[in-house]
């Protein structure tokens, strides 16, 4: 792992023996954006392989990626020297959004999957930036699920107290952050995402599917059973009632019909996975054909290992550019 460039405070340092002395295996690693968790992230790892131990890393901020696109959990397996931009993403969760909020369960549940996947004798979590209020709910339930041997906690001054106290039954290490970490802005942020899923769909073609070829996930539309309904382009009747897309805008005489707009779909970011339900990669929905019952992806991923679209909570274009965030309607 590359260090150029990497201030290490001493603290680091000592942080690090500790955790080798200690034989602590699985590591989380918390702090707000711009305390340089991704820095003591490479620092740990670089450490960890340096005494002779393989390293996973399991990178759970899906908005400030180090491995792979963001609106995922990734996993990387490192058993040599070498720098982030190298590794090679293993496994990958998709979130489907690249802020925690709203997305607390596929979040923690993408963490504990891709933690349990790892091969490594030690597993560095990196955890999204996201630490007061719902983000401290976040936090206790991913050390619920992952029940780490240490929390490495990065803050200035006491911003990580409520947390602490909270899991004060594990092992922590509070560190203060690199002088070197350095504010982004939240222009910077985003163009940072936009240039990773830039680069992550820089390979992507539209492959099409007949609706009936695959199956559709975290979707209520596309589950329930078709009927025929002249106010609308397409309807399905589920237990709780009707779900219908319509060419128009809402009418009154629609109440108690869900009705999405005719567009709804477009642009959506998605998941794509095999039969076993393992993610492949991302999507992007370039189109749904009702009348033809036909669904177009812009995707990276090759045509014949799709089986499973999961439907995410954001709309990119095919230049990564961020259009929306949330559902054009409940679907």
């Amino acid at each position: 792992m590359v260090e150029i460039g990497l201030d290490v405070p001493a603290a680091w340092e000592r942080s690090a023996k500790r955790i080798l002395s200690r034989n602590w295996r699985r590591i989380m690693v918390l702090g707000a954006t711009d305390l340089g968790k991704s820095s003591y992230c490479r620092f740990l790892i670089n450490r960890l392989l340096r005494e002779g131990n393989t390293v996973s890393f399991v990178d759970a901020d899906i908005g400030q990626k180090d491995i792979g696109p963001p609106a995922t959990v990734t996993l990387a397996e490192l058993e040599t020297d070498m720098d982030f931009a190298n590794a090679a993403c293993r496994h990958m969760y998709f979130v489907g959004h690249i802020n925690p909020v709203a997305h607390f369960l596929p979040l923690v549940l993408g963490t504990r999957q891709l933690v349990e996947a790892a091969q490594g004798e030690c597993v560095v979590v990196d955890t999204p930036g996201l630490l007061g209020g719902r983000g401290r709910v976040l936090v206790s339930f991913q050390i619920e699920s992952l029940h780490p041997d240490v929390l490495v906690c990065l803050e200035r001054d006491d911003e990580l107290a409520p947390i602490r106290c909270a899991a004060r039954h594990c092992n922590i290490l509070r560190l203060q952050p690199s002088h070197l970490a350095a504010h982004k802005s939240r222009r910077k942020r985003r163009r940072a995402r936009e240039e990773a899923f830039r680069a992550y769909f820089q390979d992507a073609r539209e492959v099409g599917f007949w609706l009936e070829e695959i199956t559709v996930q975290r979707s209520s539309l596309f589950n329930g059973k078709p009927v025929e309904d002249p106010r609308f382009v397409y309807a399905e009747l589920l237990p709780e009632g009707l779900i219908a897309v319509a060419a128009e805008v809402a009418s009154p005489a629609w109440e108690g019909v869900a009705v999405l707009p005719r567009n709804f779909a477009d642009q959506l970011l998605c998941g794509v996975a095999d039969e076993a339900g393992r993610c492949l990669g991302l999507a992007i929905i370039s189109g749904i054909d009702f009348s033809r019952k036909s669904l177009t992806l812009y995707t990276p991923v090759p045509k014949a290992r799709i089986r499973l679209v999961l439907f995410g909570d954001l709309y990119l274009d095919q230049d990564g550019h961020e259009l929306h965030l949330g559902r054009l309607g409940h679907f």
